[in-house]
């Protein structure tokens, strides 16, 4: 389980294979799985020698290197390693440092020992991890032409991370126990320009220090005609500890606060918030089906997890020159010696300390038609469960927002899968419908002095609901289309407005949840004889408008947009190397990716990808 997202983000070394599990997967995969999990399994090194060596080069400075070997060292002992580096020039223009800025330079790796001593015990060791460093603009006015921006403060990213783990499996009869222990620690560290503009107003820095320890004891049955079944223990302790401050400069006061621009040197400083949150969860879970002749199978499961909380946070501002605040303060009473925080409404608080407990039950059934074998009818519920936390950030409006709650969901889903045609078409559909309970939801809140900040907050009562539709047909072995969709209606059906003089949110849609979403997709592969073959890829994605906030302003609206990629490829009949020509985005769309608003209210947005093009090529060991 991955903590914290920015460890999430790495190169995928080594992979077999990628499951997308939709909907509360909290039986088998625990806590804040309300709206679905992804699943990452890398191989297992064996007794074949295989590797694969790719080098990648594109348009804005893009570049792409990475290896991949696995192997036999000795009786009963294999390993395998990987790793890559990339590096990219990045999108965006500087008017004001008159400099190209956006770019970033990542190494990853990940390795792998495998022991078997005895034919009913097997030990592996893994490791991974990743060193990322970039000056990728965090976002830019929204009023600004796409990729420019006019920072006076070139932003920095600096994020660095590792893990390891250590599963045995021991065969108990047709048993298998199973162990996983496992590590992880992280550093995050960035500094940017927030005001978004040439001026010396505000820089903002973030740094975070975190560390996981978890432990997974499960047992699993053989599948028989009848059963199978998996039952475990879970165990995890994780620690977030950061250091985050605001820095204002005398453009603060010099453009934005005429009256104290006498006092600019001296009222400029930072705010700061020191914190801490650790984390304590245990969980017991137990998972199965059962089949009641060749066409019913039924599967249950059930999870319990209790969860603690402990936080220690305070808020703190210094000013340059306390001596001359306190002076002012007591000519004005102005909380000048509160400055430059307390100027938006973020004022000191000693440190604060709290903490939460929390438990749940997490159930889920269904049943599974078989109508031949090739058509399964299904339908499941499935109770989700995410936990509740604290706001240690900046908070501007008192502490009402300090603590939120935890989420909950019940979820409906009922569907087919299928393979049709003589194996040629693949048609699954699924309509679903989840209900949401204090849903957890990232709102921009502004206070009495305009100071904007980014809440989570809980929403009483959310109900999404919709359909999908996936499609694979393949003609001919040459030929093969590809036609995914989806309709949703995210909406909340009760939320009041923290601002009281502000309309409720009821009725609105959630953040983030176009309405219609269409992925087409088609490749050939033309013969060349002797020299191979060719294979023409190409693929179509259209999303539909969508909000950014749950106001649902105008300002927050994100227009509609679409993409065309396209990807051609040379192979040998020896399938031992492959050369590849690329493109994203051909079309060279401008679209919003994110909209919001910075502290000082400014509308700003993060403008996804421009186009992209370039070579790749790999080559393929003991395949």
């Amino acid at each position: 389980f991955q903590g914290r997202s920015f460890s999430a983000d790495q190169p995928l070394l080594g992979l077999q294979t990628v499951e997308i599990l939709r909907g509360p997967q909290g039986t088998l995969f625990g806590k804040n799985t309300v709206s679905g999990a992804i699943n990452l399994v890398t191989k297992q090194p064996g007794d074949e020698t295989e590797g694969e060596f790719q080098a990648e080069y594109g348009n804005e400075g893009y570049a792409r290197g990475s290896g991949y070997l696995s192997g036999k060292l000795a009786d009963g002992l294999y390993a395998s390693g990987s790793v890559s580096y990339d590096e990219n020039d990045g999108f965006y223009r500087n008017t004001t440092l008159n400099t190209d800025t956006g770019d970033y330079d990542r190494t990853a790796w990940r390795a792998k020992l495998r022991w078997l001593p005895t034919d009913r015990l097997e030990i592996t060791l893994a490791g991974d991890g990743s060193d990322y460093n970039s000056n990728d603009v965090i976002a830019t006015q929204r009023s600004e032409p796409a990729f420019d921006t006019s920072q006076n403060y070139e932003s920095n990213d600096s994020v660095e991370f590792w893990g390891s783990s250590l599963t045995v499996n021991y065969d108990i009869g047709d048993y298998t126990l199973t162990s996983i222990s496992a590590y992880r620690d992280g550093e995050y560290d960035t500094e940017h320009d927030d005001d978004l503009t040439p001026l010396d107003i505000q820089v903002t820095f973030f740094g975070e220090d975190t560390d996981q320890f978890s432990q997974e004891l499960r047992l699993v049955s053989p599948k028989t005609d009848r059963y199978d079944w998996v039952a475990g223990f879970y165990y995890f302790d994780g620690e977030q500890e950061a250091a985050n401050s605001a820095c204002f400069g005398v453009d603060l006061y010099n453009v934005l606060i005429p009256d104290l621009a006498p006092f600019a040197d001296a009222l400029s400083g930072c705010g700061s918030v020191p914190t801490k949150v650790t984390s304590e969860m245990y969980a017991g879970y137990i998972h199965g089906n059962y089949r009641f002749n060749e066409q019913w199978e039924l599967t249950a499961g059930l999870r319990y997890t209790n969860e603690d909380k402990d936080v220690r946070w305070e808020q703190i501002n210094e000013p340059n020159d306390p001596a001359t605040a306190a002076a002012l303060e007591a000519a004005t009473g102005l909380p000048l010696t509160q400055a430059p925080g307390a100027l938006f409404g973020a004022i000191n608080y000693d440190t604060i300390k709290d903490d939460r407990s929390e438990d749940d039950w997490s159930p889920t059934i269904g049943i599974n038609y078989f109508a031949s074998e090739s058509v399964m009818i299904y339908a499941k519920y499935a109770r989700g469960f995410k936990s509740g936390g604290f706001n240690a950030e900046f908070m501007t409006s008192g502490l009402d927002f300090f603590e939120y709650e935890d989420e909950t969901v019940d979820s409906y889903e009922i569907g087919i899968k299928s393979t049709l045609l003589d194996d040629k078409l693949r048609l699954n559909a699924t309509a679903f419908r989840s209900e949401f309970d204090d849903y957890q939801v990232f709102q921009f809140l502004t206070n009495a002095q305009g100071a904007t900040t980014l809440q989570l907050t809980n929403a009483a009562e959310v109900t999404s609901q919709g359909f999908e539709l996936e499609t694979v047909l393949v003609p001919t072995d040459r030929l093969k289309f590809t036609l995914n969709t989806t309709y949703l209606d995210a909406s909340y059906d009760e939320f009041a407005n923290p601002d009281p003089a502000l309309p409720d949110f009821d009725d609105n849609d959630l953040p983030y949840a176009p309405e219609l979403k269409v992925f087409a997709g088609a490749q050939y592969i033309q013969p060349l004889g002797d020299m191979g073959y060719l294979a023409f890829n190409v693929d179509y994605s259209w999303t539909d408008d969508q909000f950014s906030d749950p106001s649902n302003a105008d300002v927050d609206a994100i227009d509609s947009y679409d993409l065309w990629n396209a990807r051609i490829a040379w192979t040998p009949l020896s399938q031992q190397w492959e050369l590849a020509v690329w493109g994203k985005n051909l079309s060279d769309e401008e679209y919003n990716a994110v909209n919001s608003d910075n502290f000082l209210g400014t509308p700003r947005t993060v403008w996804g990808p421009p186009q992209l093009y370039g070579v790749s090529f790999a080559w393929f060991l003991g395949q």
